[in-house]
């Protein structure tokens, strides 16, 4: 908001306490003029307060009914909270996201216990909990078998008349219930397959279609992607029948109201109607993961359904222009891309990126350049590097796995954790230093990779050593092997190169020698291709 024309503060800006030890420290900042002098809550003593110095400002203030400290509110909150729920025998549902934000709403908080009528139980227990979070700030009340309670409790600011405030608590909210309960009855009137057909009216983007057009290019993503992923045919019918109702319920009354029960109302409509549940699970697990932490799939059509639905967000929203800047990403990209690469790795999904891209760019409405395709790999490229950084792994091993295997984002990422297990080992150097002697050798020399290794020119044992060596882990070593058993094969390589390179001299006049040696260690050096880039690590 803006204040005075010029400043922009979340809030209004009545006065602006500024002190150095005893000293005010004079200034003007939105018409404000700094001072000695804070303000407590309304109607009490301390409603004006004089502070003599920023060493007792702490101290004043707890004095005149204040918390200043966070830490000190919450925990009062959590603890009369919990006293006050033990007498009904309940739990708090204690949603942290809600707890910061109430604890930032109030100075002296006061937790109080209100009810409201058990007949608005007969409600899903989902969307009574948002009602109370969302527009009331209150936390809601369980059972010990997590069965929602007739309760919840309200936090007031200060000292207050515990009857008046609760009775007025339990008017607003039974006001808000009365409206769940009309949108609730509203939806539950109509078959949750009529929900499908309602899609044509949310806009997706002008360039995509509507939800509906979206939706239909997921149906028929999901079973292109089933089969890369290996799903049965029982399963993937499972899938396909769910992606014909996911997202269904955006078009419904409750989730336009309560936009975050989306997924979550389409499961319960969706069992309500007779759907299986796994069908009816799918359709709440495509909207996963929600945000960072959130919880991830467990079914297999769950996970299918997420991952072609942000596979479309993000190839048509790239094709459509919609790349994030540096300062905004109107349309989440970052989040939707860091959403796809956690269902890719943490459910095991070893699905080819750009394959999958190229599927999802065949379906939309416009043609996509090869060039857009090889944005949004890049792009995901970048997520998964930055989620395996936070996991610990420093960003030299993840540049070198990412380097070859970042089209397979859920082998890279077991690579990354194996390459940093080995760098804490001891035959991983020696690998790294092997590999970078053929590959300094011959970079910059005119040696293409159809030149063939001739073993008529060889003329040493060592060059007889090397190649034998070579021609028996070229059958051992491939792309899609495991990192630390590239790594132990490896190891067979180490002697023949040390001797090698102790009594082999490869920039010989002959041209016929020369090239045939410059050609045995290219093809020493290209072992590691689509395993690993040793060139990005330490010691190379």
């Amino acid at each position: 908001m803006r204040w005075n024309s010029e400043v922009i503060f979340s809030r209004p800006i009545r006065w602006i306490l500024a002190l150095h030890g005893d000293v005010v420290v004079p200034f003007i900042y939105a018409g404000v003029l700094s001072g000695d002098v804070s303000h407590g809550l309304r109607n009490t003593p301390s409603a004006t307060i004089k502070v003599g110095s920023a060493e007792s400002y702490k101290d004043v203030m707890q004095s005149a009914g204040i918390a200043i400290d966070v830490e000190q509110r919450k925990k009062t909150i959590l603890e009369k909270s919990t006293s006050i729920v033990e007498s009904i025998s309940g739990s708090v549902v204690m949603q942290s996201g809600l707890l910061d934000e109430v604890v930032n709403l109030v100075e002296a908080p006061h937790p109080i216990l209100g009810k409201f009528s058990e007949s608005f139980l007969e409600l899903p227990k989902e969307l009574l909990i948002m009602v109370m979070q969302k527009h009331q700030k209150y936390f809601a009340i369980t059972n010990q078998d997590g069965k929602l309670l007739p309760y919840f409790i309200a936090v007031a600011n200060g000292a207050i008349d515990e009857t008046v405030v609760r009775k007025g608590n339990e008017a607003v909210l039974r006001a808000r219930y009365e409206d769940a309960k009309f949108f609730y009855e509203l939806d539950t009137s109509k078959r949750f397959l009529e929900f499908r057909n309602q899609l044509k009216g949310i806009l997706f983007h002008e360039k995509l279609g509507t939800m509906l057009d979206k939706m239909t290019r997921v149906q028929s993503l999901v079973t292109e992607v089933g089969l890369l992923l290996g799903l049965t045919e029982d399963m993937l019918q499972v899938v396909q029948d769910a992606a014909s109702l996911a997202m269904s319920d955006l078009s419904s009354a409750v989730v336009t109201e309560f936009t975050s029960l989306a997924g979550i109302m389409g499961r319960h409509y969706a069992l309500r109607d007779g759907y299986s549940e796994q069908i009816a699970e799918a359709l709440f697990e495509i909207t996963l993961p929600r945000f960072s932490g959130d919880i991830l799939p467990k079914t297999d059509a769950g996970a299918v359904l997420a991952i072609a639905d942000r596979l479309d967000s993000l190839v048509g929203l790239f094709a459509a222009g919609c790349q994030p800047s540096s300062a905004n990403d109107p349309f989440g990209l970052r989040r939707i891309s860091y959403g796809l690469v956690q269902l890719l790795v943490e459910t095991n999904s070893n699905l080819e990126l750009r394959h999958a891209l190229e599927l999802a760019a065949a379906v939309q409405p416009m043609k996509v350049e090869s060039q857009t395709i090889s944005d949004v790999h890049q792009f995901v490229t970048r997520r998964l590097e930055q989620l395996l950084i936070d996991q610990g792994i420093s960003p030299e091993v993840v540049r070198s796995v990412l380097a070859e295997r970042s089209n397979w984002p859920c082998l890279a990422t077991k690579s990354a954790h194996k390459m940093k297990a080995l760098s804490e080992g001891e035959l991983l150097p020696k690998i790294i230093e092997a590999y970078s002697r053929p590959t300094r050798i011959v970079r910059g020399k005119d040696v293409t990779d159809d030149l063939e290794v001739d073993e008529s020119a060889f003329e040493t044992k060592e060059e007889r050593a090397l190649w034998s060596t070579f021609t028996s882990l070229r059958s051992k070593i491939h792309p899609d092997m495991q990192v630390d058993d590239f790594v132990e094969a490896s190891a067979d390589l180490l002697q023949p190169l040390e001797d090698f390179f102790n009594h082999v001299f490869v920039m010989v006049e002959d041209e016929r020698i020369r090239k045939n040696r410059l050609a045995l260690l290219r093809k020493v050096s290209d072992l590691p291709k689509g395993i690993v880039d040793l060139s990005i690590l330490p010691g190379f």
